[in-house]
């Protein structure tokens, strides 16, 4: 049955979740007895867990025998696969319509700031602020890499990632275990090119443009500025070499949080190129036709226009950079041309007079 904030997400017409939310009719061992390749890594929000990379069946469990897993009356909304009808018995129904809800003042602090997180950034929700329990007063220390990478995942494919990240970071959490986002909000930029703020702000601005929250596109945009804060001025660039330090931390950030390798390689490709669609049409694609060929290349040129529409400079770059790209592309499978859509020189011409 589903639960949680994957009925919710049908429920509002979001998009699936990386990670699905299910309601077991039963205890604790009749689940292991139906559900094969079970873990138990404690979390508030779940008796039980699989994680099944190949197949991206990342399933969160909670038994109807156990105590309560949720900490907010909208997330014990329930639905059977398939059912027209929800399971909102018990008041959820009408607390679906309340804009700021408020916790069940029993739930453990570690529940309450996971699901206000996520109901702001998914929904149109704003959980009241009195409620939302912060890391150092309430002691929030040592949560497991699965509690963190379920709730980035939950946050950064919602339809408004920055609510539910300013919510952590005003909580503290940022600070005590993402280090490398908390960063971002000293590194202050030049009004000229970011009138929206520091890199924190730009970061958030970002997601507002997306077309789709793809969980990669959206961990690249998250993640695509993580370099300046190591970055100094060399040769009249600000952050000189950012998107390489950047990639760096991307990959120690995404792999600390469990991240399987082909999602960490994706995301660093996307932080690593960042800056490249920029220059394209200025750049000779035989010299980076290995990332042009990349299958991930449409992703970074989508990064890179949501990137640019976050400053003042609009969408011009990015138009530019897609017809550089669409050149190439026409241009490479072109067998009389090369990749700069010149005539290849070694193609041999037949002789004058013959057919």
């Amino acid at each position: 049955m589903q639960c949680s904030f994957t009925a919710l997400d049908e429920f509002f017409g979001v998009g699936a979740a990386p990670v699905r939310f299910e309601c077991f009719d039963g205890d604790l061992v009749g689940l292991a007895r139906t559900v094969d390749a079970l873990a138990y890594p404690g979390l508030p929000y779940a008796d039980a867990v699989t994680d099944d990379e190949l197949s991206e069946a990342r399933v969160r469990y909670r038994c109807s025998d156990g105590e309560p897993r949720a900490a907010y009356p909208q997330t014990r909304l329930k639905r059977l696969p398939g059912a027209r009808h929800y399971d909102a018995r018990g008041g959820v129904y009408e607390s679906l319509s309340v804009v700021a809800p408020a916790p069940d003042t029993r739930a453990t602090p570690e529940l309450v700031l996971f699901e206000a997180a996520v109901l702001a950034s998914r929904y149109d929700y704003n959980p009241d602020p009195a409620y939302i329990p912060s890391v150092s007063s309430h002691g929030l220390s040592g949560l497991a890499r699965e509690y963190q990478r379920d709730l980035l995942d939950l946050v950064v494919t919602g339809k408004r990632p920055d609510k539910g990240f300013d919510l952590l970071r005003d909580a503290g959490f940022v600070d005590a275990y993402w280090p490398e986002l908390a960063e971002l909000g000293g590194v202050e930029h030049a009004k000229d090119f970011h009138p929206e703020g520091d890199a924190w702000r730009h970061t958030m601005e970002t997601f507002g443009h997306r077309k789709t929250p793809d969980p990669v596109l959206s961990l690249g945009l998250l993640l695509h500025d993580t370099g300046k804060p190591d970055a100094v001025s060399a040769g009249g660039h600000r952050f000189d070499g950012h998107s390489e330090l950047g990639a760096r931390t991307a990959r120690s950030f995404l792999t600390r949080l469990g991240y399987p390798a082909g999602t960490v390689d994706s995301v660093v490709f996307l932080v690593r190129y960042h800056m490249l669609p920029a220059a394209l049409p200025r750049l000779p694609p035989a010299g980076i036709n290995r990332v042009l060929d990349d299958p991930l290349f449409p992703t970074l040129l989508e990064l890179y226009r949501c990137d640019e529409l976050s400053t003042f400079r609009g969408p011009d770059g990015y138009y530019e950079a897609c017809a550089a790209y669409k050149a190439y592309r026409k241009n490479s499978r072109n067998p009389y041309r090369d990749s700069n859509g010149k005539r290849r020189s070694d193609l041999h011409r037949p002789a004058s007079g013959t057919l």
